[in-house]
């Protein structure tokens, strides 16, 4: 073995072992949350909780161009809408104001009356299921957490290579490996081709 092969096991079992206690939490959360959302109807209620906040929005903050900024945290504290703004509609004078929050798991719609400010705030959960299903798949989590789910991608690629240099060094069992990793391709192929629609 040259000097050269025995720097790049010891580096690969270095950052094998290091980067999967790492990333060890989330690379079981996204496990586990894969299988929740490939049996979604297992984990999920059939039907989300919703329930309505009622009350008004200060007139001074209505009229022709509505103060957004100001309409926004009313709504968050004193209606209880959560998530990030998702989007506004408030350009025809003669309708409501539309507000819409999402955030994992959880969505908002407040609809402000422009003449007296009457306003009505539907809110909708699917609770922690809904929240760890809808942060497995990034849905309205944001930037930063899309972030999170790339490193843990990347995470798996590296752990999955340095998996195969290690695997590498066992020369005598080197050949059942080969067998083993071509039985899972062919596994994964044939229940592709066999039955899975196309």
């Amino acid at each position: 073995m040259t000097l050269a092969h025995r720097l790049l096991l010891k580096w690969a079992r270095t950052l094998h072992v290091y980067l999967t206690l790492f990333g060890f939490v989330l690379l079981l959360f996204f496990a586990v949350t894969g299988f929740m959302l490939n049996h979604e109807d297992w984990f999920s209620p059939s039907e989300p909780i919703r329930h309505q906040t009622t009350g008004k929005i200060p007139i001074t903050l209505l009229g022709e161009k509505p103060n957004r900024l100001a309409i926004v945290e009313v709504l968050r504290k004193d209606f209880a809408a959560q998530g990030e703004l998702n989007s506004i509609q408030d350009e025809k004078e003669e309708e409501p104001i539309t507000l819409i929050f999402k955030a994992p798991g959880r969505f908002s719609e407040a609809t402000i009356q422009r003449e007296d400010g009457d306003t009505i705030v539907s809110h909708e959960t699917r609770g922690f299921v809904g929240l760890f299903l809808d942060l497995h798949r990034g849905k309205d989590s944001g930037l930063a957490w899309s972030f999170v789910i790339d490193g843990v991608s990347i995470l798996f690629v590296i752990v999955a290579i340095t998996g195969l240099i290690l695997w590498s060094s066992l020369r005598s069992r080197a050949q059942y490996g080969i067998v083993v990793m071509l039985l899972g391709l062919a596994i994964g192929l044939a229940v592709y081709f066999a039955y899975v629609p196309r």
